[in-house]
């Protein structure tokens, strides 16, 4: 069984709850789960509540899947692009 490795792009939106703001969860997703994480537009303020960010995720399909699962598991809310032709998640 071979490994596939072709980088795909997916695009998200999430919104990181107030009591995970002292987490470093996009740090994690890249240092853990191999990703890289573009930053295009956030929501932020110091009380402001949840924290909204618009990322573009690059890696292979495996590493892209665990660092949705890593979300995931962190109970934070992913809107994720359908339209996107450049992965099959």
């Amino acid at each position: 069984m071979t490994v596939d490795t072709r980088s795909i792009t997916l695009d998200i939106k999430i919104r990181i709850p107030e009591e995970l703001h002292s987490e470093p969860v996009i740090s994690n997703l890249i240092l853990q789960h191999g990703v890289t994480a573009n930053i295009v537009s956030a929501t932020l303020g110091i009380n402001a509540g949840s924290g909204w960010f618009h990322l573009s995720l690059r890696g292979n399909q495996a590493q892209i899947q665990t660092a949705i699962t890593y979300l995931n598991d962190l109970d934070i809310e992913i809107w994720q692009d359908r339209t996107d032709t450049n992965t099959s998640l």
